[in-house]
């Protein structure tokens, strides 16, 4: 925690906090483990645990744990829009609480909080605050997408997936729930449950009449095909998201959203291509969709686009251009990418090696 969080709890100003921290910190009631930021040592949290409802009573107790899982969701929200501000699947940033810089900041600040953020969302289910606990989730979604956080971040998904189903079934909130678990799973590998996941989310979107979430969910079972190297039914399922996107008329809700929707299932077509050998037609609509990032100014998703061109260039055999899409790609790429530049050093190596 820090003097913020602290301060929620108490009910005091984050000056306060601070002194307070700093004192139990001298009394080794607290371990300093970041810059401003302490844990509770394991046998004092239990100790609180126990005598905090008898001695201030349920009422209070219940008031502090609200005002934290507020504060908590207040910095989620902000870092979440700014790790993401032109994702759909991200919140608008609160109008009050501070705001984050740039998206690298914001990705930080979400990795910095995630061990709170998953606990959280057990005790907003555990207190019934349903609706806190189902937006604290949703704000994961950029750390599981950008910093490859998805052992961390799947239990809270769980949890809230759970949540969902439960109170808000077959609604937006439960498809968008699903889909980051879906997305989640398919990371680590675990097709079965991600598939039924990801037709959890198509159904719910469906159920709800939101296009623009049904064509994203049918685009992430195309993901899921493309991970297992099904590269024909994965084009597939690019194809019938794109034709799905094709539904929203000008006007409509996610109309906005269209143009880079179809870029980006622009990209994952030209991903399968790849896989059936069909490296002209995968180079063509990558290359356009990297144009189209470029035009955006979206440096990650430029930066995927060019790796995958990468990619299809080295199958053609067009080595040296490949490392030039790569290199352009790691000076897009910001440290909390940190995954997605550990593949590119990965490319880099197999393009040098000639394999």
């Amino acid at each position: 925690m820090d003097a913020h969080l602290a301060a929620a709890a108490a009910d005091v100003t984050p000056q306060e906090a601070a002194r307070m921290l700093d004192e139990a910190a001298d009394v080794q009631l607290l371990d300093l483990v970041a810059d401003d930021r302490y844990r509770f040592r394991p046998e004092v949290r239990q100790y609180l645990a126990d005598t905090a409802g008898p001695e201030h009573g349920v009422p209070e107790c219940s008031a502090a744990v609200e005002r934290v899982l507020d504060a908590l969701l207040n910095r989620a929200l902000h870092a979440a829009h700014a790790a993401l501000p032109q994702s759909w699947r991200t919140e608008p940033a609160p109008s009050d609480g501070d705001a984050y810089r740039d998206e690298a900041r914001g990705v930080a600040a979400l990795a910095a909080e995630v061990g709170n953020l998953v606990r959280a969302v057990s005790v907003a289910e555990e207190y019934q605050h349903v609706t806190t606990a189902l937006r604290l989730a949703r704000a994961l979604w950029p750390l599981q997408l950008k910093a490859g956080y998805w052992d961390e971040v799947l239990p809270a998904l769980r949890v809230a997936a759970r949540c969902a189903d439960e109170h808000q079934p077959r609604s937006r909130t439960a498809a968008g729930i699903h889909f980051q678990l879906g997305h989640c799973l398919g990371e680590l590998g675990r097709w079965e449950e991600a598939g039924h996941a990801a037709h959890a989310a198509v159904g719910s979107e469906r159920a709800a009449g939101h296009v623009r979430g049904e064509a994203s969910s049918v685009e992430l079972l195309g993901l899921l095909n493309l991970y297992q190297w099904r590269y024909e039914a994965a084009y597939e399922r690019f194809v019938e998201a794109e034709r799905v996107y094709g539904r929203i008329a000008a006007g409509q809700e996610g109309a906005q959203d269209v143009a880079r929707a179809l870029a980006l299932a622009e990209r994952h077509q030209g991903r399968a291509l790849r896989g059936m050998g069909r490296l002209a037609d995968s180079q063509r609509l990558l290359e356009s969709a990297t144009d189209f990032f470029k035009e955006r100014g979206e440096n990650y998703n430029r930066a995927r686009a060019l790796t995958d061109l990468a990619e299809t260039l080295h199958d053609a055999g067009e080595r040296a251009e490949a490392l030039t899409k790569i290199a352009e790609a790691e000076e897009l790429l910001t440290p909390a990418a940190a995954p997605h530049l550990r593949y590119l050093a990965g490319l880099r190596l197999r393009c040098e090696g000639g394999r």
